[in-house]
């Protein structure tokens, strides 16, 4: 099938970069986006997936570069000069510095309820078209999941043919055929866009720092992995919790150790001398999981939910489950 990529930096590659938390489905649906775009329209190319501590919660990203058959392929890895960037919490934007490396023009789809003027400014964009859609509530009343709106609009934007890929997803899914298209079609009928010609307003910034790429030149003693440099200790994980950890109520805690068994990072519950004592937000990632299995006892729930106005719920929300 006939296909011309997008957009492609000086080598011939077309960057795209998807910026998630864990369990949200951002691997996933780049993968399938992957396989798309080399089976169906004869590309070349290369997949990266970075997890963090592969638990759920954690800040992810999954770069894809697509380039043509016979271009030469001299680097893997992470991208962070994207063409497309795939946004899955507008929170995330400011906390990652996700505007940097952003090509002229590029394309940015967030999921928000914000306007494109308000991501601009967030982002910083220098230029390019902002995309903006309520994934959140599409994969909700859709009862599908957070990635497979970003996916449409995603694959919309790099001139996949709609109806290619919802055939594609339904053979990845088809336990949930239904759900899985009514959410492709809510979000591409569901978008806000707005596209910006350089105005002043941003200049380009230069993409976060790195090691740069590893060769035979700057290759490490024993590898390619700095022990030092990819370290988690003292790294502080409240981008994660995005601000929302459990209320803890020391009262009604009986030490039964219940949380301990569900909890994706337990560094995140604090104990001492064989008593849980309260919550550390560095390493809590805000999935609400030790509530759920909190028990009742007669002084209420030693867990909760807190509800954003400084007081705090039992009940787990629909939104709270789908984190």
């Amino acid at each position: 099938m006939s296909y011309k990529l997008a957009a492609t930096d000086d080598l011939g590659f077309c960057h795209i970069l998807l910026s998630a938390l864990g369990g949200d489905g951002a691997n996933m649906a780049a993968k399938l986006l992957f396989k798309i775009g080399c089976t169906e329209f004869g590309l070349d190319g290369g997949y990266d997936a970075r997890y963090g501590s592969e638990k759920k919660g954690t800040p992810t990203d999954v770069s894809v570069r697509f380039c043509a058959i016979g271009t030469a392929i001299r680097q893997s890895g992470p991208t962070n000069t994207p063409h497309f960037l795939v946004v899955f919490h507008a929170d995330l934007i400011v906390p990652l510095e996700l505007g940097r490396g952003l090509y002229p023009g590029a394309v940015c789809i967030v999921n928000t309820v914000e306007s494109p003027r308000r991501i601009r400014d967030r982002l910083r964009l220098h230029s390019g078209k902002l995309v903006c859609v309520d994934a959140t509530r599409i994969a909700f009343e859709t009862r599908s999941r957070l990635n497979m709106p970003l996916l449409a609009v995603l694959s919309h934007e790099l001139r996949f043919p709609d109806e290619l890929v919802k055939q594609k997803i339904s053979r990845q899914w088809p336990a949930a055929v239904e759900r899985n298209l009514a959410s492709f079609d809510r979000a591409l009928q569901g978008v806000q866009t707005e596209t910006y010609a350089f105005d002043g307003a941003y200049s380009l910034a230069r993409p976060s720092a790195t090691r740069g790429p590893i060769g035979w030149r700057n290759m490490l003693n024993g590898g390619t992995v700095d022990a030092l440099y990819h370290t988690t200790a003292g790294r502080d994980n409240r981008v994660a919790a995005r601000g929302r950890v459990p209320e803890f109520e020391p009262e009604s805690c009986t030490s039964c150790g219940i949380c301990l068994t569900v909890c994706s990072d337990p560094g995140g519950l604090l104990w001492k001398e064989g008593r849980m004592v309260g919550i550390d937000d560095r390493f809590c990632k805000g999935c609400m999981r030790c509530v759920e299995v909190c028990p009742e006892t007669k002084k209420g729930k030693a867990l909760t939910v807190p509800n954003g106005n400084g007081h705090a719920t039992a009940e787990i929300t629909p939104a709270a489950k789908g984190r």
